[in-house]
C-alpha cells in the first residue's frame, strides 16, 4: 500500500507517480532512522519537534536535516529543504504513524516507538487544530494513532509473564569439567528466573500504588489530598502517581487517582496556574525541569509549573479538573520513565 498517495497532496495539487514512490521510500529510510532513537530521550524530542512543526508550520534544523537526506536518498537528489517545510512535515508525520500502528510493543512498553507515541499524544492532544484542512486531518490521524498505541502500551506491557518449568539439565562436552554443573543449572533455571523476576517489578508497582492511594496523603504538599481544592488535588496526585509506575500509566491508573474529583468546573491553563498557587514551588521539587525544558510540546502542564509559560498552542481552551489531573499524570509519567534522560 502506498502510505504517500493520498498525503501527498497536501503539499501537490496533482502528485505523479514516479514522486509518490520515491516519498514511499523516503518514509522507509526516515522510518529506520527513527528506529534508531535510543535511548527514550530521543524520540520524546521528536514528538516535540513534529508538534512544533505542525503548530508553526516550520521545521526545526535537527528533523529537517534527518528528513531531507531521506528524500534525497529515495532519488529525489535535487530536493532542498527552503521552501519545503510542510513537504518535510508530512513526511516525518507518516513515517511517524506508521510505525506507531505497526511496529511491535517492546518488552517492558518503553521502547522507542512507545516512548514517541505517549509523548506525542501528551503534545498533539493539547494543542489547537492547525489552519490547512488536510495537514489538521493527518494530524487528528496521527493523534488518534498515538493515542491508540499509548493504551494498548499501558495494558499489554502489564500482562504477567507466564513462569515455566525448570528446563532440562544439559551439560555439553565443550565446557569444563569444573564449571560444567553451574552453567548447566544456570541455563535451565535462567527463563524461570526471568519471569519471576519481571511479575516481581510489576507486583511491586501495584503495591507501591496501591499503598499511596491509601495513605490518602500528598507527599509533595505534605497534607492529606483531601484538604486541597480539587485542581490542585488533581494536579498533586498525577505528579505524584506517576512516580510510582514502572509502566505509562493505563485508565485504572487515573481512574484512581482521580476519585472523587468532581468533573464540573473547567479551567485554561493560566487559570490552572493561579489555582495552584504558592504550591506550585513544592510541586517543582518532584519535576524534572531539565526534561521540560528539552520538549516544552510535550509537557505544556508542567512547563506552565516549572516556568509559568501559560501560552502556549491550545492553552486557552478550558479542560475539567480530571482533564488536568490525567494531563498532569501523562506527562509526569513519561518524564518519570525517562529516567535521567534515558
Amino acid at each position: 500500500m502506498s502510505l504517500m498517495a493520498k498525503h501527498s497532496r497536501i503539499f501537490w495539487p496533482d502528485p505523479k507517480d514516479d514522486e509518490v514512490r520515491r516519498l514511499n521510500q523516503a518514509v522507509v529510510n526516515v522510518q529506520k532512522w527513527m528506529h534508531g532513537l535510543t535511548p527514550a530521550w530521543p524520540a520524546i524530542e521528536l514528538a516535540a519537534r513534529i508538534a512544533r512543526a505542525l503548530e508553526i508550520g516550520a521545521v526545526d534544523e535537527h528533523l529537517a536535516i534527518a528528513v531531507e537526506k531521506a528524500i534525497v536518498e529515495s532519488g529525489s537528489e535535487a530536493f532542498v529543504r527552503n521552501g519545503n517545510d510542510l513537504q518535510i512535515t508530512v513526511v516525518a508525520v507518516v513515517a511517524a504513524m506508521d510505525l506507531v500502528r505497526n511496529a511491535s510493543i517492546e518488552k517492558g512498553g518503553w521502547g522507542a516507538i512507545d516512548a514517541f507515541a505517549a509523548a506525542a499524544w501528551s503534545a498533539l492532544s493539547f494543542q489547537k487544530p492547525v489552519e490547512k484542512e488536510s495537514l489538521e486531518m493527518l494530524r487528528v490521524e496521527l493523534c488518534e494513532a498515538v493515542h491508540a498505541r499509548t493504551r494498548d502500551v499501558a495494558e499489554l506491557s502489564r500482562v504477567r509473564a507466564e513462569v515455566p518449568e525448570v528446563g532440562l539439565l544439559t551439560i555439553p562436552d565443550s565446557v569444563p569439567t569444573q564449571a560444567r554443573a553451574k552453567t548447566a543449572f544456570k541455563t535451565a533455571v535462567e527463563p524461570l528466573v526471568k519471569a519471576l523476576r519481571e511479575n516481581a517489578e510489576l507486583d511491586r508497582e501495584e503495591i507501591d500504588f496501591l499503598w499511596w492511594r491509601l495513605a490518602d496523603w500528598s507527599e509533595s504538599l505534605n497534607q492529606p489530598f483531601g484538604g486541597l481544592p480539587t485542581i490542585t488535588q488533581a494536579v498533586a496526585a498525577g505528579i505524584e502517581c506517576a512516580a510510582k509506575l514502572k509502566r505509562v500509566p493505563s485508565s485504572g491508573h487515573r481512574n484512581v487517582v482521580l476519585r472523587g474529583v468532581p468533573n464540573d468546573v473547567h479551567s485554561d491553563l493560566a487559570q490552572v496556574l493561579a489555582a495552584i498557587g504558592s504550591n506550585v514551588q513544592a510541586l517543582i521539587i518532584y519535576i524534572d525541569q531539565t526534561c521540560v525544558n528539552g520538549a516544552k510540546q510535550v509537557f505544556p502542564l508542567l512547563n506552565a509549573i516549572v516556568n509559568a509559560e501559560v501560552e502556549p498552542s491550545g492553552a486557552d481552551k478550558t479542560r475539567t479538573v480530571r482533564e488536568w489531573g490525567a494531563r498532569a499524570l501523562l506527562e509526569a509519567g513519561v518524564i518519570h520513565l525517562c529516567g535521567p534522560r534515558g
